[in-house]
């Protein structure tokens, strides 16, 4: 219970990180519309839908993978920091603090991504389908990239190195996932660019529910993202006990 108020208390904090709000919702809200203007109603012939739905679910997801700086800034600020003496008086341990700066960042990171899916909708007529799945997906992405990040800021000393591997694991996602150019046509980069990464785990799971297809392609990237979490949960829960002291 106290971790669920702690959690309630960092997502009002959150509201206020008005840095955070620019670049996770209104950046990719002015992208996709000037990117879906320039679609207009082209199709994606191998997707089976509207490039400008292509584009949308790409900005959200991609954008979601850069979320987890919000846990490693608060993780950083409030328990890595000279000031970290005032967490001691809180009636809850270090790691339950820990705790509930990553279930505020989840959620704080979905309902950036749910409102930008909702934009599209009524700005766009993109159909996402089952909007049930859509925030699964939302969660999966962001509670994956909250864990990443929060790995990387208890296993790293240095705090600006570990922002540098927290910007790299993005964009080594996104050149993975092809967003920019594809790669090589083999079996090695084609599993990396279909299961390899999350972002192309995600948008497997998106494009199933928009199109009803490759439902086995989804399932198969729902298994490696919930298998790839627990791992993560497990590190962190041996990297908090190492530094959170």
């Amino acid at each position: 219970m106290m971790v669920l108020r702690s959690s309630a208390f960092m997502f009002r904090r959150m509201l206020r990180n008005y840095v955070s709000l620019c670049i996770l919702l209104l950046t990719p809200i002015a992208l996709i519309t000037v990117l879906g203007f320039l679609a207009d109603d082209a199709m994606n012939e191998q997707l089976g839908i509207l490039i400008k739905a292509e584009v949308a679910v790409t900005m959200i997801f991609a954008f979601q993978l850069f979320s987890g700086f919000n846990t490693m800034e608060y993780v950083k600020g409030d328990l890595m920091s000279s000031t970290k003496w005032r967490m001691y008086s809180l009636p809850l341990k270090i790691q339950q603090h820990a705790a509930s700066i990553l279930i505020a960042c989840t959620v704080f990171s979905v309902l950036q991504g749910y409102i930008i899916v909702l934009y599209t909708q009524f700005m766009y007529g993109i159909d996402w389908g089952n909007h049930v799945f859509i925030l699964l997906a939302l969660l999966a992405v962001a509670f994956l990239s909250q864990l990443v990040f929060i790995n990387i800021v208890l296993g790293v000393k240095v705090y600006k190195t570990a922002e540098r591997l927290g910007t790299t694991f993005g964009l080594v996602s996104l050149l993975l996932a092809e967003v920019w150019f594809p790669l090589p046509d083999n079996v090695i980069f084609n599993f990396l660019s279909t299961y390899g990464n999350p972002l192309s785990l995600v948008e497997n799971m998106v494009y199933a529910t928009m199109t009803g297809e490759n439902v086995e392609s989804a399932i198969i990237s729902i298994v490696i993202i919930i298998t790839v979490s627990i791992l993560l949960v497990i590190l962190s829960s041996f990297l908090g006990r190492r530094r959170l002291v």
